[in-house]
Parts: C-alpha cells; sequence; structure tokens
C-alpha cells in the first residue's frame, strides 16, 4: 500500500456529542444523524499490570543490508557512503515514546541500543534469549521490551517535468521487524514484519533548487520515515480515539421529535424514556423504530448487552410486518456494527484489566 508520508500525532479526547443531521427518504424527514467518538482498542493488547516499557534497538546486521545504501535517481543507481543505523533506531524510539497512549500512564520509554552483531546467510530474528532479557529489564527498570529487531529503508528519487515545472517524487520502501518480549510470562505479545511503502512530491522551476533545496535529503528520509514507523507501532498497542456515525429515527410518531431534541441537548435518559413508551406499539414499524433508537441510546451509554437486546428486539419487530421496508437494512447493518463494538469493548477490558459486570 502506497501513501503520502504524514507526521501527524495522534489527539486523545474526551468522549464527544457532536450533533445531528437529518437524512431525507421520499421527501420526507425519517432519520438523522447522530456524531460520536468512542475508544477503540489496540490491535496488540498489553497486560494491564505493565507499568514500564522499554525500547531496544537489537542492532542486527545481515549481509543483504548493503543494498540499503544504494538508492536510484532517474533509475541510475548512486551509491551513499554515510550510515543512518543509528538515526533510523534512535527516530524509531522517538516516534514510538512520543506517541504512545496515555492510558500507559508512562513518565518517559527508556532506549537501549545493543552492540552490533552481524549474521551471515539467511535472513533470520532468532528471539533474544530470556536470561539477556531480564539483564535489560533489571538495567532499565522495565516490565516489558518492544524490541526493533530490524528496519531498512530503501528509496528511490524521480524528476518530471510538467508545463516547465520540475516535479520532484520521493519513493520510499521499508521493512521492519518488531517483537514485544515479557519477561514475567515468558511471552512475546506480538511478533511481526510490516512492509509498506511513503511518497513525498514537491515542484519547482528550477531543477536544482528542487534537487538541492527541497527534496529530501536521504537523512531526512531515514529520519522522518523511522520515526513514522515508530508512531505506527505505538498505535498498534495503543487505544485510539476514532469517530462514529450512526442513524436514528425521528419521524413515525409526533413523540420522536421530543426525542431528538432530548438526544440533541445531551439528555439520553429523557429520550429514552419517550422511546420506551411506543416499543410495545401495535405498530410494527413504530415499535421497531422505538427499539431502535432504545438500542442507539445504550451503545451511547457504553451498556453494549442492553443495546445488543434492543437491537434484536427491533429486528424482531421488522420482521412480523407483512413488507419489509426500506429502512429495515439499516437495522440489519447496525446490528452487525454493534456486535463489532462489543467484540472492541471486551478487548478494551482486557486492555484496561476491568471484569465484565453485565
Amino acid at each position: 500500500m502506497t501513501k503520502q508520508i504524514s507526521f501527524t500525532k495522534p489527539k486523545f479526547r474526551k468522549f464527544l456529542l457532536l450533533g445531528v443531521l437529518p437524512i431525507l427518504f421520499a421527501g420526507c424527514q425519517t432519520m438523522a444523524l447522530y456524531n460520536f467518538e468512542g475508544l477503540k482498542a489496540p490491535q496488540v493488547i498489553i497486560p494491564p499490570d505493565v507499568k514500564t516499557i522499554g525500547f531496544v534497538d537489537r542492532n542486527l546486521s545481515f549481509d543483504s543490508d548493503t543494498l540499503s545504501d544504494y538508492y536510484k535517481l532517474n533509475l541510475i543507481t548512486y551509491k551513499d557512503t554515510a550510515s543512518y543505523d543509528e538515526i533510523r533506531a534512535f527516530n524509531c524510539h522517538l516516534g514510538f515514546s512520543e506517541n504512545i497512549s496515555e492510558y500507559f500512564s508512562l513518565d518517559s520509554v527508556s532506549y537501549i541500543r545493543l552492540p552490533e552483531q552481524h549474521i551471515s546467510g539467511e535472513r533470520k530474528y532468532d528471539p533474544v534469549s530470556w536470561e539477556q532479557i531480564d539483564s535489560i529489564c533489571s538495567e532499565t527498570g522495565s516490565d516489558i521490551l518492544v524490541c526493533l529487531e530490524d528496519l531498512q529503508i530503501f528509496n528511490e528519487f524521480k524528476i518530471l517535468y510538467r508545463g516547465g515545472v520540475s516535479l520532484g517524487i520521493t519513493d520510499v520502501k521499508y521493512f521492519v521487524v518488531w517483537r514485544i518480549y515479557d519477561p514475567l510470562l515468558k511471552k512475546y505479545h506480538d511478533t511481526r514484519i510490516i512492509a509498506d511503502s511513503l511518497y513525498t512530491e514537491e515542484s519547482s522551476y528550477s531543477y536544482d533548487s528542487l534537487i538541492d533545496k527541497k527534496m529530501p535529503s536521504r537523512q531526512k528520509i531515514n529520519a522522518d520515515v523511522s520515526y513514522e514507523i515508530g508512531r505506527n507501532y505505538a498505535d498498534l498497542i495503543s487505544p485510539q480515539w476514532v469517530s462514529f456515525t450512526r442513524k436514528y429515527f425521528i419521524a413515525g410518531h409526533q413523540d420522536f421529535s421530543l426525542a431528538s431534541y432530548y438526544l440533541n441537548n445531551d439528555s439520553i435518559d429523557q429520550a429514552m424514556e419517550v422511546w420506551k413508551k411506543h416499543v410495545e406499539s401495535d405498530d410494527k414499524k413504530l415499535a421497531g423504530r422505538a427499539s431502535y433508537n432504545l438500542a442507539l441510546a445504550y451503545e451511547l451509554k457504553e451498556e453494549f448487552q442492553e443495546a445488543s437486546h434492543w437491537a434484536r428486539r427491533a429486528i424482531k419487530k421488522y420482521q412480523e410486518l407483512e413488507k419489509e421496508p426500506k429502512e429495515f437494512k439499516f437495522i440489519k447493518e447496525y446490528y452487525k456494527e454493534l456486535i463489532s463494538r462489543m467484540q472492541n469493548d471486551y478487548l478494551l477490558d482486557k486492555f484496561f484489566g476491568k471484569e465484565k459486570t453485565e
């Protein structure tokens, strides 16, 4: 996957209710959008009792590493005699330590670079011995170690001419190997290889200015991309605030307008009381809409078992209709999204070390 380099750090925000936007169906206002933010569980779950994290650069070298000393400019190969190994390792640590979630409550992430170890032949990453891991943890005061097993960055420069303007494209490819060591459990919480590509574009009327001033140097490429790699891995083990958009019904009964007013003014409980009056209505569609809206309300309250219960009730009400209305597809789609959030909530409980009470 190719993407443009961006070094925006993640922002952590409190739970927010952001308002409504009407949706039109067949000329009448039937549903509205409700936007809010919720916490997304990390892909890699670190035990909740971990209080300190150490960052280790494995500092391995292989015979094939010399390939990263070469780069291309318009398909012509050049050799760079400078070494960027230390810059890559240190900036990767910075990207990781400066962007790890505030939920870890870390004062800092210790950094240690092991003595260089050259491995001939096959490129392989045998784990560090637990004896050495224990020694590093003791030295740095770390509960676990995030280990940069390997990082290689390759780049190519291209200069194109369009309408009298020189366009400079920098293509960057990299692969990185991560492993998380837990000496207490004698467990690897994560082991993965990530390969990706990035690019930048610069333009200038002057070829020399483009080459000398605007296009990134090899040192900047290695420094900035390494920071990005560290930041991305911090995201993998960190909870993130993400935006959600939900549809809910504002038509079907005049009471729904009042409930919408309550909802839009952060009075969820009052909105729920209005919808509850209609969940047993003889009008199956109205009962289905009210049940669906209740499911959304319980999701906003992060009571996911109740939300699932009311979503299933809404589905049942719609299935009892002689003909399924078009809006039924939104109910079924929402139920799938709700299941995903329930699974996410389970992972968040694991991350925070909470036991389910529902």
